[in-house]
């Protein structure tokens, strides 16, 4: 399945943001509409490129997710990847993941943050930023662990 590409910020990509192995594994349709590529495009300005400002460049595990592609992942039902409002970002050790952890928490438009890790050792951080800075709720979560990976 072809995927169109356009630059969401200077560093971050719309294929970047959308991209799903599991989606492109099962030829699932993984598009976001005008209003999840805004809330893309917001994640990105506001959260991503600060990050990537002060660390270098940095890899998106996950973004926006079509209500299938979240369910094949094992998504909650109310994720904030639905609406293009949320990332996991790979964090490759956990010195760097505690680094850009205490980092993201100075970023005033943060709606929800975990440090999240699963039994096999991966770890990635979930960030959130609402489209509308008003419903974000500042909240941090320095070890969250997933149970079903």
């Amino acid at each position: 399945m072809k995927r169109e590409n356009f630059q969401l910020t200077p560093h971050f990509s719309y294929y970047e943001m959308t991209r799903s192995a599991w989606a492109e594994a099962h030829n699932v349709d993984n598009t976001p509409d005008c209003l999840q590529i805004a809330a893309l495009t917001n994640l990105s300005r506001k959260i991503l490129e600060p990050l990537r400002e002060k660390f270098g460049p940095i890899r998106i595990n996950s973004a926006f997710r079509s209500e299938t592609v979240n369910y094949g992942v094992h998504g909650v039902g109310n994720s904030k990847h639905l609406t293009g409002e949320a990332a996991d970002i790979y964090v490759p050790d956990e010195e760097t993941g505690r680094a850009y952890f205490r980092f993201l928490k100075t970023l005033p438009d943060i709606d929800q943050m975990l440090f999240e890790y699963n039994r096999s050792g991966a770890m990635w951080i979930h960030v959130s930023s609402c489209l509308d800075p008003n419903e974000n709720r500042h909240q941090v979560f320095p070890n969250y662990r997933v149970t079903y990976a």
